[in-house]
């Protein structure tokens, strides 16, 4: 082989699926925005709705901590050595009830409108972006097809389209979400207990930290907990789907013998791939065991905060997912805006006024 480089032919160049990444982020994210300028005033609806919904459910764990002080006036209390026990206000429980009912059925509705609004729109908007290619396929000259595979171009019609309506009807509104949950849940936090919160986000950093430090080593017990989670399924329904040749052969003790072997296996990789995941949950319980004795706060302080740590660490994981998969629309984004401005013919429809006495005679040789 020789040291000139070979040129791959153009079709072969262009037989590609949808990119991972854009070539400019945000060009492709104004090229979109652009495009889709007509359906800005019910995109910034959905937004709303998302936003008003989260901070229901944000506030949600604040009534409940509510609740739960209530509850505990009911429990029993030592004065003077003897047990004295005080009673619960039911009126103001159900009271309580009711509100959390409203805040979560609101929450539930104002996500379902999200939802449908932004379904809507993006199936809208890939219908009109489909239409745009197909009329745009009749205006480009035969070269291009030339240069191009036609897979590709099926590839930017199907896959590239279908990736911007997915990206854009999911990542949207879930950025919208989980940034307003992790601010709202941080601040919720600090206004309950400034100290369980400095505890709290100290204790997901630590974790954040042991995690990047042990990662090589807990990875294992997620590819044993997939593992496991496969042969216990796959032990279940080959007992299940040839129970009459179990009972039979009198299989019974063996097979149970093999299923408490997996299951078991599967706990203790479970339980140590879990691990990281419940460290803030145990430094909210002893932190706030301490307080709640000491009376700096009350016990339906830790409730809410055992709720609002999960609302707090759960939002980071969804901002990336929805960062990622806005910049998969992007990319898809290019594709098709890229085909939308290939040249297309020239008018030709000045050249028949150049053409006189035109018999129509055609003549064969």
């Amino acid at each position: 082989m020789s040291e000139k480089t070979v040129q791959m032919p153009a079709r072969g160049r262009h037989m590609r699926g949808v990119a991972e990444k854009p070539n400019n982020l945000g060009v492709a994210l104004v090229k979109l925005l652009e495009y889709s300028k007509s359906y800005v005033p019910a995109i910034i609806i959905a937004l709303i709705a998302a936003a008003v919904g989260t901070v229901l459910q944000i506030v949600g764990p604040d009534r409940l901590k509510d609740m739960t002080n209530e509850i505990a006036k009911g429990l029993p209390a030592l004065i003077n050595g003897k047990p004295v026990f005080g009673s619960i206000d039911m009126a103001a429980v159900a009271n309580i009830a009711w509100v959390l009912v409203a805040f979560y059925a609101s929450s539930a509705l104002l996500s379902f409108a999200q939802s449908y609004i932004m379904a809507t729109v993006t199936q809208r908007m890939s219908r009109t972006m489909r239409t745009d290619i197909s009329t745009k396929i009749n205006r480009l000259p035969l070269r291009y097809f030339d240069k191009t595979s036609h897979g590709d171009v099926l590839s930017r019609v199907t896959n590239d389209v279908d990736a911007i309506g997915q990206s854009m009807s999911q990542s949207i509104g879930s950025l919208v979400t989980s940034i307003t949950m992790f601010f709202g849940a941080l601040f919720m936090m600090f206004y309950n207990s400034w100290i369980l919160a400095l505890t709290s986000v100290g204790a997901s950093l630590i974790g954040f930290l042991l995690m990047m430090v042990i990662m090589k080593k807990s990875q294992r017990y997620f590819v044993f907990q997939q593992k496991n989670l496969g042969n216990i399924n796959g032990h279940i329904e080959e007992i299940y789907s040839g129970h009459n040749v179990v009972k039979v052969y009198n299989g019974g003790k063996k097979a149970k013998k093999e299923f408490d072997e997996i299951n078991q296996a599967l706990y203790n990789s479970a339980w140590k791939s879990q691990f990281l995941g419940n460290f803030g949950y145990v430094a909210v319980c002893v932190v706030g065991a301490a307080l709640t004795m000491n009376g700096t706060i009350s016990f339906g302080v830790i409730v809410a905060f055992i709720m609002y740590v999960r609302l707090f660490t759960q939002p980071l994981s969804q901002i990336a997912q929805a960062i990622n998969s806005l910049q998969r629309a992007a990319a898809a984004g290019e594709r098709v805006f890229e085909f939308l401005d290939e040249a297309e013919l020239e008018d030709e429809n000045y050249k028949i006024e150049s053409l006189e006495n035109v018999k129509g005679d055609v003549e064969f040789k």
